[in-house]
């Protein structure tokens, strides 16, 4: 590997611009660019950043043992939320 970071093992994925192990035909990469219906590239960081903080808080605030039942707990309370979501 070189010191660019790109491996030339690794396939190029054209739906998220990037190298990494192959991707079966008809599943859509999990780090696949999306966009809008403004047509912006949607920015899951200005989810995902602050998330992380607020989970390696709690986990070290309550002492976490199953972070894994956690997650799983988020992921369903996420979703009932997203469901519930209208733009105003």
């Amino acid at each position: 590997m070189s010191n660019s970071g790109i491996n030339p093992a690794m396939p190029y994925c054209n739906q998220c611009e990037m190298y990494h192990p192959p991707i079966p035909n008809g599943q859509k990469c999990p780090n696949a660019k999306i966009k809008s219906v403004t047509g912006d590239n949607v920015d899951f960081t200005t989810l995902f950043s602050p998330l992380k903080t607020i989970c390696i808080s709690q986990i070290e605030n309550k002492k976490i043992k199953n972070y894994k039942k956690m997650f799983g707990y988020i992921i369903v309370e996420i979703t009932k939320m997203m469901e519930n979501y209208e733009e105003s």
